[in-house]
């Protein structure tokens, strides 16, 4: 995914395009789809806002939780990995608090791509 997005970001740079690198997880996706874990995205800026891109195609946007926004992976990393590293999946724990109504804002499925302004 990682490797898309830089594609998508140069691609877009190259039409005068901004475009800035996102990584994120998408909370509550379909279980059935795998464990949740980390995913990178594309952001670009259209019509005075920023809109989430996955230009892979492979994650369902449903509840982004951004970890980091950067011009590149290397500006966004999550994990800085030094010495010899046993891999594992990642253990993530996300809990939802209520918005200024109180009310739970329950993630929706979207076809398209999701306007991040005010992110």
């Amino acid at each position: 995914c990682r490797d898309f997005a830089h594609w998508m970001i140069a691609l877009c740079r190259a039409l005068n395009l901004p475009a800035r690198f996102a990584t994120g997880i998408d909370y509550g996706a379909d279980p059935a789809l795998g464990p949740t874990d980390f995913h990178a995205y594309v952001e670009v800026y259209l019509g005075h806002r920023w809109y989430l891109f996955d230009p892979s195609g492979t994650a369902i946007p449903m509840g982004f939780v951004r970890f980091a926004t950067g011009r590149d992976a290397a500006d966004a990393a999550f994990a800085m990995l030094f010495g010899s590293v046993t891999s594992s999946a990642p253990i993530i724990h996300i809990q939802a608090v209520p918005d200024g109504y109180g009310q739970l804002v329950v993630p929706q499925h979207v076809s398209h791509a999701l306007s991040t302004d005010g992110l």
